[in-house]
């Protein structure tokens, strides 16, 4: 994304310790390492939990200024670094440039990326929930292989999504027949 347009950017330069942005907050602005490195992290139960850390090339802020939804981590400056500030504008044009299917593998991977950060958030973690994001991921998958357009792939691969939704059933009705055993 920035190979090929650098100049067109703004560059911000942050110190060591710099918060960027908070979670919960509107996402202004996607962000490219350029140079230096960034900490993703989460406020658990009031430990910060580290993510990742982003070395140059990474993007990071992308998903709360596509989908229009709040940030769903903080971000912080570990040492020196300059970013590359990227806009809603920037990030919606090279999109609708993309084909359907890349369109659609990053909705796909976005609400992904939101469920895992939502597991996190539920202090719970239960079994079912595991399960039930299990077959959001199948949904996904089949719906990327029907947007194959590739008949022998989606013959091959939509019967072994089948077999592991029988499989996230099969562990439903395991759940179901300890509950209580589980719970005590």
């Amino acid at each position: 994304m920035v190979q090929n347009s650098q100049d067109q950017f703004e560059r911000r330069k942050v110190r060591k310790g710099r918060r960027l942005f908070n979670e919960g907050e509107t996402g202004d602005f996607a962000y490219i390492v350029e140079t230096g490195e960034i900490t993703v992290y989460k406020n658990i139960e009031g430990n910060d939990i580290e993510l990742s850390v982003l070395h140059p090339g990474e993007i990071f802020g992308e998903i709360a200024v596509l989908d229009g939804r709040r940030r769903m981590a903080s971000a912080k400056a570990t040492m020196d670094s300059t970013l590359i500030v990227v806009s809603p504008k920037a990030l919606e044009e090279r999109i609708e440039k993309s084909d359907k299917f890349v369109k659609t593998l990053l909705q796909i991977l976005m609400s992904n990326l939101r469920d895992t950060h939502r597991a996190y958030e539920d202090q719970r973690h239960t079994f079912e929930g595991h399960i039930q994001s299990i077959n959001r991921h199948i949904n996904g998958m089949r719906d990327l292989a029907q947007l194959s357009h590739q008949d022998e792939f989606i013959e091959e691969v939509c019967p072994n999504l089948v077999k592991m939704r029988d499989n996230c059933d099969k562990l439903s009705q395991s759940l179901d027949k300890y509950s209580e055993k589980i719970k005590s």
